[in-house]
């Protein structure tokens, strides 16, 4: 299954990329909300696709912007049947949309709503790992770190804190420090995903990304952990069925 992917960001209909995918072998994909608006129109597509399940959040790319009722209305969305997780939320120095501040700030509400309503926690960090796990350690649910990068220092850490892991696209480029140690990820605790449209994966770089795609990712990780890809996917589909408590028989 694609763990992370932004169906409405698609050219093509959601309806029309999950079925493709679908027929790829995905049987199930988690749509990511990024602020209020967006996160309404994903909880809408689970009562109209099957087979999509849906995540409400506030990138942190909107840090700025974000109110109190912003909060609010996010609580009332984690009621809503088929959202499984609070995200994408998190922290990002790589653009820098707004100052670190104000994006901590955010990103320690919503880990408190997370407390408060116990559900996973789906992380953006771009360069801030460091003060997103600083963050972070005061999480009491599940968390997932999404499009993870990072060498044996920041796998080894997550690990120690029972992190699960979302690999996307980027880890089949060239120069990825991540696929040079995906042993040292915990099988428990893998997931992969597309982030689509983007970090579409080789051999498909270069064009948008869909949810299809993520059996290239699969076969890539696959073939460096010495699994076959069907057994890949068997596996991290049970473990996206654990962390967001998903109906799934895998």
């Amino acid at each position: 299954m694609d763990s992370h992917t932004h169906l409405l960001r698609l050219e093509r209909p959601p309806g029309e990329a999950v079925r493709m995918a679908r027929e790829a072998g995905v049987g199930a994909v988690v749509n990511i909300g990024t602020d209020v608006e967006d996160s309404r129109r994903g909880a809408e597509l689970v009562t109209a696709l099957p087979g999509v399940y849906s995540a409400a959040g506030i990138h942190p790319q909107n840090a700025g912007n974000y109110t109190a009722e912003d909060l609010e209305a996010l609580a009332e969305l984690l009621e809503e049947p088929g959202i499984v997780a609070l995200g994408e939320v998190g922290l990002d120095y790589y653009r820098e949309y707004w100052s670190k501040e104000v994006q901590q700030a955010l990103f320690e509400d919503v880990i408190s709503l997370a407390n408060d309503t116990r559900i996973p926690l789906i992380i953006h960090n771009r360069e801030a790992f460091d003060d997103t796990m600083g963050c972070l350690s005061r999480a009491r649910v599940p968390v997932v770190l999404h499009c993870f990068e990072g060498g044996e220092r920041e796998i080894r850490e997550a690990g120690e804190r029972g992190y699960y892991i979302g690999l996307a696209g980027n880890v089949t480029f060239r120069k990825s420090v991540t696929a040079g140690f995906l042993h040292l990820i915990d099988p428990g605790r893998l997931l992969i995903e597309t982030d689509a449209p983007y970090l579409s994966p080789e051999p498909v770089r270069g064009t948008r990304n869909e949810p299809k795609n993520v059996v290239y990712t699969a076969r890539f990780i696959a073939e460096r952990l010495g699994m076959k890809p069907e057994e890949l996917g068997r596996m991290t589909a049970r473990n996206a069925r654990d962390v967001f408590g998903l109906p799934l028989e895998v």
